[in-house]
């Protein structure tokens, strides 16, 4: 086990202050306050994990369906032990029984229309499904909106067995073709779906803007590295940064109790001159059981077991999830003859048509999901 003077030796100095376009971002929603050095960019990234919730809707967007006609119920049902998930389910009117697919949104509390930066993706995703023909079962992450239990202390598993739940509902449901239930994963959700394949073995996946590499610390290290240098961080800079989190994986990937690895993350982060208010911020994001369960997770051993086919979708300008370092590992790992792996040019993490990629810029663009997107994804379905 790596102790905690091991890890202070390895990283001693402070780093420097950011950049002004940094500070920028940083006091755009989701991030909450003006990051002071390198040293708390965990911090920041922390609450950009939350994929921009904390910008509510404010008024309808243009794909937002309005005439929704088709059937629509309100459904619970049971998710990981002693969790009740409330959602949607939609059908088309006419015919049966039918294709379906659940939804499974990214990191971050979600309620079933995936609602961030003034968008409701999954509402407009299962519009889009239910209308060429597909069920859709879409719902809100457990202890948020009208699920119960708790979000806080779940974990990836957690969140996989959640999702087999709904898989396990639509089985039973006389209106569903039971062998052919599938999973679509946005962000995270191409974490979740694999592990939740084990309990239920889908027709199918898709993956949106879904990751190969491990959270921590690949696709975080990318990820504040693209930011930061969307931004016009020097190099020393980033270096700085990147080091940090692959330090603190190095700390969650510790065999020992949690209370143990607190401990550690906490005089690391003392140690790059971060306070105490922002540790705390930084410690119940990463310093969790669900920040411990992504450490230790094999994405890409999950990716070569499955026998499913899965089609994955990657933004070329997505600064969350890099399509460039993803997309061949993507298609080394999935073995199936029938998955693809494909890139949507001048696409964001949303899958936005996007000039810079920022997560600053998701509010501004008034498109929810780029058509062409939405297509690919009911033709491919429809095709298996």
């Amino acid at each position: 086990m790596t102790s905690r003077h091991a890890i202070k030796a390895f990283w001693r100095r402070l780093t420097p202050a950011p950049t002004p376009s940094q500070r920028q971002l940083a006091q755009k929603p989701p991030i909450k306050r003006a990051i002071s050095n390198t040293g708390r960019l965990m911090l920041s990234v922390a609450v950009l994990l939350s994929a921009c919730t904390g910008i509510s809707a404010l008024s309808a967007r243009p794909q937002d369906p309005v005439d929704r006609r088709y059937k629509i119920e309100e459904v619970r049902f049971a998710g990981g032990p002693g969790v009740t998930l409330a959602g949607e389910l939609t059908m088309p009117q006419q015919g049966g029984p039918f294709q379906a697919v659940v939804l499974i949104s990214g990191s971050g509390p979600q309620d079933r229309d995936e609602a961030l930066a003034g968008h409701k993706p999954f509402l407009v995703l299962s519009d889009h499904l239910t209308r060429a023909g597909f069920a859709v079962l879409r719902y809100d992450d457990r202890g948020f909106a009208e699920s119960n239990g708790t979000f806080e202390t779940a974990d990836l598993y957690d969140f996989a067995d959640d999702a087999a739940g709904a898989y396990r509902y639509l089985q039973g449901r006389p209106e569903i073709d039971h062998s052919a239930i599938g999973y679509i994963g946005h962000s995270e959700g191409g974490y979740i779906a694999p592990v939740a394949a084990r309990q239920t073995d889908p027709a199918f996946m898709v993956f949106l803007a879904g990751a190969a590499r491990p959270l921590f610390p690949d696709v975080i290290a990318t990820q504040s590295a693209d930011l930061m240098q969307a931004q016009g961080a020097d190099e020393a800079t980033i270096a700085a940064a990147v080091t940090q989190f692959q330090v603190g994986s190095s700390i969650l990937k510790q065999q020992a109790p949690l209370s143990e690895i607190r401990d550690d993350l906490d005089d690391y982060l003392r140690s790059q001159g971060m306070g105490r208010r922002d540790r705390r911020e930084v410690l119940d994001q990463f310093a969790t059981r669900w920040g411990v369960s992504h450490a230790n997770y094999h994405s890409q051993a999950e990716l070569r077991s499955l026998s499913n086919p899965v089609l994955a979708l990657l933004g070329e300008k997505d600064l969350q999830v890099s399509a460039k370092e993803e997309a061949p590992v993507l298609r080394a790992s999935l073995r199936h003859p029938q998955s693809e792996v494909q890139l949507i040019v001048g696409a964001n993490h949303l899958f936005q048509p996007s000039l810079t990629g920022l997560p600053s810029e998701y509010a501004d663009i008034e498109t929810t999901i780029s058509i062409d997107v939405l297509n690919r994804i009911s033709t491919w379905i429809s095709a298996l």
